[in-house]
């Protein structure tokens, strides 16, 4: 008899999201453990398969406890009854046959945490909309998740008492060109200015009206930009550098009353603003005038979707802002890039957020319009 690492167990390192403890983690049974630090340390040593007897002499001579065979032989017992240890010969285990399998045939490609996510969601029992009692088992899932818990958090209203730009609301007016003129037609460049930004803002996160829901919680926000279930986990802030019209600072965009306020962030000087957003200020063929990041507030949508669709739809949701943030700036003559790999933790510690409450998606730079015909610069 040999025993290994079972191949659908992950261990997990202290880190800031597990604290100070190790966690053996089977995707497939969709449970975690907790493991002692020699737990983990056997749990590494036996990725090689081996006798028992074997593992237990290894522990033993690395750990210079050689008097504590019993220890040793007791853990590895525990690690094998709980099925993170295994005897590979004896697997007839068809859902770990198949995951072998899926994820040697992915790790080919490089994606060996896809395939992991991929076993992880592969059977969530999603509700099927294309039956009338789909809507149904929707609401009463709802009903019994605020049973356990309000439902009310629908954007941030922490910076309040914070100096305020006020905004105005997306209405049928503001846009100055429509989609097809603003994908299809060379534009004309204009240099970038507060009324263009405040519009590009209003236009991508503005409310347009609400929702009530049918499960009695708290009214959803319609925005300008379209989020599933109305869930609006995205958040944004602005960056102004250089924007005639507007005093340079870090702003949020704040919904309700709907306007930018002003936060205390760090210093603007390039450096500083090179170190948070490496990627937008090095990538970005022009002078970055404005700067906006989108975050998400992961608990709005984990309230109604839960793991594991809640990782898709935040990025669809930051996405789609992206799309509106660009399609709103070419359509006021001025040029746009979108970046998501800027240092997302300072960027965090920058705003003063908890990242794994509210994270860094992406950042989306503003500059004056380009003549797209020549590439020169819009006259200033």
């Amino acid at each position: 008899m040999v025993v290994r690492l079972n191949p659908a167990v992950r261990i997990i390192p202290p880190s800031e999201a597990i604290g100070d403890r190790w966690v053996a983690e089977d995707l497939l049974e969709r449970r975690r453990y907790g493991l002692s630090r020699h737990a983990a340390a056997t749990l590494v040593a036996a990725a090689r398969p081996q006798d028992p007897r074997d593992l237990v002499k290894l522990m033993m001579d690395s750990s210079n406890h050689s008097h504590l065979s019993q220890h040793w032989e007791a853990l590895t017992e525990e690690l094998m009854r709980r099925r993170l240890l295994i005897d590979p010969a004896a697997v007839t285990y068809e859902r770990l046959q198949w995951m072998v399998r899926l994820r040697a045939a992915w790790s080919r490609f490089g994606w060996q945490e896809s395939a992991d996510y991929h076993v992880l969601s592969f059977d969530y029992p999603c509700v099927d909309y294309s039956e009338g009692s789909g809507f149904l088992t929707d609401q009463d899932r709802m009903r019994a998740y605020q049973a356990r818990e309000a439902d009310t958090d629908r954007f941030k209203l922490d910076y309040l008492d914070r100096p305020e730009i006020k905004l105005a609301g997306p209405t049928a007016e503001l846009p100055s060109r429509s989609a097809r003129e603003v994908w299809c037609e060379p534009l004309r460049p204009v240099p970038i200015h507060g009324d263009a930004l405040s519009t590009v803002i209003s236009l991508s996160f503005g409310a347009t009206g609400t929702v009530i829901p049918r499960t009695g919680s708290a009214p959803l926000l319609r925005r300008s930009s379209p989020s599933g279930g109305a869930r609006n986990p995205s958040e944004g802030y602005v960056v102004v550098r250089d924007v005639p019209g507007l005093p340079r600072g870090w702003y949020h965009v704040t919904m309700r009353p709907f306007g930018l306020r002003l936060l205390e962030g760090p210093p603007m000087d390039d450096e500083g603003l090179l170190r948070l957003f490496p990627e937008t200020i090095e990538r970005f063929p022009l002078d970055a005038k404005a700067l906006i990041v989108i975050t998400s507030v992961f608990e709005r949508n984990m309230y109604r979707y839960r793991e594991p669709r809640t990782f898709r739809t935040v990025h669809m949701d930051a996405g789609h802002i992206a799309s509106a943030v660009r399609i709103s700036a070419r359509s006021q003559g001025l040029s746009v890039g979108t970046y998501y790999c800027d240092m997302a933790t300072k960027i965090e510690d920058a705003l003063d957020i908890d990242g794994l409450r509210e994270g860094y998606m992406l950042t989306i730079a503003l500059a004056d319009g380009v003549d797209e015909a020549s590439g020169a610069a819009s006259p200033t």
